[in-house]
């Protein structure tokens, strides 16, 4: 008979009866890679680092990365803990992280989390924002009418109107303009041109007017200015020719406007559209302004804020105050610093209703950052305790003598530069931001510098921003399982409900976007775009990019998740465990049994404890460790995959995959080790594969053996052995050597060690048609060849 080779080694698949698996599969395969087709152990795990979480066995372990160093800096809990790490570039250069699991939602950053001494995490903020509990209140200004100093009204009817004193109004706002009758003078006709005099009329030639003759007989008209001669007269043709003259009114009524939107210039300055005789500036105390358009209700409320644009749902609103566009506001009882507990809110916003609008639309007035100490003012830059929640261009004060700065550049959140001003500061002092309407002008408002009331007399045409975070509720305290989805929405549950965030407002989750299933859910998983829900019996399929239109859908394969630790995402699917092996769910085949050919109920059962599984996707391998030991998943074809055991000292209990250098770490103990897996700079552990049962056609004595492999000794090789039927054990310890075992007919008969890939003969005596070839060692093995004869070898 030819002999046998045996190469491109495949794993364990228990289902299989021995003597029926694939030819290079194994009923033994522990501590080996088979990637590659040879047999490759695996490295002994080193200590790398300490998480700090001593006395306590570890149920997550994470890591962040050292600003300086870039080396991991560990987190660690005592808990099964999710965590979601959402892109973007506040999150990354902040290291944000979201987690669940270690009581209510939280988040941190690499700062919070490492400030003093490990155990990691020590700080962070909860995840929501409070409601709001204080209540504004509101009181509004009477209008005072105001006196005109003077009128023009340019070609296009655009009229400019001058107050003789403050006249209070923003742009947009609604005016009536009254109390403009006409200018009395003099004229005389003579044939078809009349002479008209008005001391300082400033008409333009071009400009139509409305003369109204009192005496005389010319005839009362509207005419258009021919000529200008003088300041004080002008000229128009008349249809018909004559000799006259008397007094004569010019009407300058249509400056008058009913409800009339404005456009401020200045402080007594405003224009707005009125078509008429064109007129360069012109003194009149004549006229009247006064407020317009109807009484509306106008309430105001406020949210919270924080330096990430987080948001609160909004405070119960004011009292409604019966006003008109214009008048101005006071808006008092705003809280003058954040509310207690562990939260990042160093703000609000205010906001109000428009006059034009429903009382239920709330448009933003301000934001308003609560002040700042300051602990360094040197030159002109600037350091804060807290951050100070500039942008370039902001103006500001500090207590200590700077006064109308603006901020040049930002450094960081605590630090910035600035220019102008008055003053010059030094250490200490308090921040404050102007919250006027138009900073760096000379009308700055310092929000809390002496009283933290807000004057609501902004133009109604600068409120763009509409309150959008009524139903921004927080996260159920109860939330775990959190998960980044697709859109940057992260997703929780709670029992069998399944909570998603606002997309990219990770703090607001509202309730109209809570799923129900109808089992408990055990754990999440996203792949190819899709939220995998395992749950106590049938999974579900999320799909979806926002979260008030997501599709759920069941899938109908009953595979229960067991245990969400056992859930990961490969490169195949996402995995997990089951009664009767590994649920494996991708797009390509839709939800399947992943180990239907290589276990049963019975056999996946009694090699393991699946409710026990710790796992990780690593290197297109399913990795998990239960009570009793671990295994390595790999995919093929054939047979859906193969099994390797997996055998350490050290047990791993918490699993942390690093994306950014491909490496696999996990914790274990009381002691705060973690641990490298896989580094190939260490020693090998040792590894063992035992063959399926070979069956020959007929009886055969196997006689001659070889094996290839990448061997290191130089310890003698064998000269004899016991050439007898029975047990013959020749057992070197060599470093780097292979230990060969035979069994005939189910018993061990030889079990020799080998430090080179020379031939060896085997026992004679006896005829079998059944072999089991099986080697263990720490070194790379690529192929096991045996024979009748050494000769036999030669042809394989």
């Amino acid at each position: 008979m030819p002999g046998i080779k045996l190469q491109k080694y495949l794993g364990k698949a228990p289902r299989i009866a021995p003597e029926l698996l694939p030819d290079a599969a194994a009923q033994v395969a522990t501590n080996v890679k088979l990637y590659s087709g040879d047999l490759i152990p695996y490295p002994q795990p080193v200590v790398v680092g300490n998480h700090g979480l001593t006395g306590v066995a570890p149920g997550t372990l994470h890591a962040l990365y050292d600003p300086a160093t870039n080396d991991p800096v560990w987190l660690a809990w005592s808990s099964d803990v999710d965590i979601a790490t959402p892109a973007g570039t506040d999150n990354v250069d902040e290291q944000r992280f979201y987690y669940t699991g270690d009581g209510a939602p939280k988040v941190s950053t690499y700062a919070l989390a490492t400030t003093g001494a490990a155990p990691y995490p020590v700080d962070y903020y909860d995840l929501g924002l409070p409601l709001p509990t204080q209540t504004p209140t509101t009181a509004a200004a009477a209008f005072t009418t105001k006196t005109t100093a003077s009128y023009a009204r340019d070609a296009g009817g655009e009229v400019t109107l001058v107050t003789s004193t403050d006249h209070g109004l923003k742009s947009g706002a609604f005016v009536t303009i009254s109390g403009f009758t006409s200018v009395s003078g003099t004229y005389a006709q003579s044939g078809t041109t009349i002479t008209v005099t008005i001391t300082g009329h400033n008409l333009a030639v071009g400009s139509k007017v409305f003369l109204r003759f009192t005496s005389g007989t010319s005839q009362s008209n509207v005419y258009t200015v021919v000529t200008t001669p003088t300041a004080n007269t002008f000229t128009v043709t008349a249809t018909t020719s004559t000799t006259t003259s008397g007094n004569v009114d010019w009407d300058i009524s249509n400056l008058n406007a009913s409800s009339i939107k404005i456009t401020v210039i200045d402080n007594t300055t405003f224009s707005y559209s009125s078509p008429g005789f064109q007129v360069t500036t012109t003194t009149s105390s004549a006229g009247r302004v006064d407020l317009a358009g109807d009484t509306q209700a106008r309430t105001s409320l406020y949210t919270w804020f924080t330096p990430w644009d987080e948001e609160s749902i909004g405070s119960e609103p004011s009292e409604a105050l019966f006003i008109k566009e214009g008048q101005t506001v006071t808006v008092s009882d705003l809280p003058t610093a954040r509310p207690s507990g562990k939260n990042f809110i160093r703000g609000i916003r205010l906001y109000r209703t428009l006059s034009t609008v429903s009382d239920t639309e709330y448009l933003r007035l301000a934001t308003l950052w609560f002040p700042v100490e300051v602990t360094d003012v040197t030159g002109t830059t600037v350091t804060t305790t807290e951050p100070h929640n500039l942008s370039l261009g902001s103006f500001f004060k500090i207590s200590t003598g700077v006064a109308g700065g603006e901020v040049t550049e930002v450094i960081d959140d605590f630090t910035f530069t600035y220019t102008g001003g008055t003053g010059s500061g030094g250490t200490g002092g308090t921040l404050y931001h102007d919250v006027s309407e138009n900073p760096g002008t000379s009308t700055p408002r310092y929000w809390g510098d002496g009283s933290y009331d807000f004057t609501d007399d902004f133009s109604v045409t600068s409120l763009l921003n509409a309150l959008v975070t009524d139903d921004y509720d927080p996260p159920p305290a109860g939330l775990k399982g959190l998960t980044l989805f697709n859109n940057n929405i992260l997703v929780g549950f709670v029992g069998n409900e399944l909570y998603f965030s606002e997309p990219g407002a990770y703090h607001a989750w509202p309730l109209a976007y809570k799923y129900e299933v109808p089992y408990n859910i055990v754990g999440l998983a996203v792949f190819y775009g899709n939220l995998l829900v395992a749950t106590e019996s049938y999974p579900y399929l999320v799909s979806g990019n926002d979260p008030a239109v997501l599709s759920l859908t069941r899938i109908d394969a009953p595979y229960p998740c067991l245990n969400k630790r056992s859930i990961a995402n490969t490169s195949f699917g996402v995995m997990y465990a089951t009664h009767d092996g590994l649920a494996l769910y991708s797009t390509g085949t839709g939800a399947q049994l992943a180990t239907r050919l290589l276990y049963n109920s019975d056999t996946w059962n009694a090699d393991l404890d699946p409710s026990t599984l710790i796992a990780t996707s690593y290197k297109d391998t399913y990795l998990a460790w239960h009570s009793a030991g671990g295994i390595s998943f790999e995919r093929d074809e054939r047979v859906g995959g193969f099994f390797v055991d997996l055998v350490t000292d050290e047990q791993p209990e918490a699993t942390w995959y690093d994306p950014l250098t491909n490496r696999l770490y996990y914790a274990t103990g009381t002691l705060g080790d973690v641990y490298l897996w896989d580094d190939l700079t260490q020693a090998s552990q040792p590894y063992e594969w035992k063959s399926k049962v070979i069956v020959t056609d007929n009886p055969i004595n196997i006689g001659a053996a070889q094996v290839d492999a990448d061997y290191t000794a130089t310890s003698p090789v064998w000269d004899s052995i016991e050439d007898t039927w029975g047990t013959s054990t020749i057992q070197w310890d060599i470093d780097g050597g292979i230990t060969f075992k035979l069994w005939v007919d189910g018993d061990l008969v030889v079990t020799q060690s080998l430090d080179s890939r020379r031939v060896f003969r085997l026992p004679s005596g006896y005829k079998s048609d059944t072999f089991e070839v099986g080697v263990s060692g720490s070194v790379r093995l690529r192929a096991i060849r045996i024979a009748e004869t050494p000769t036999g070898l030669r042809d394989i």
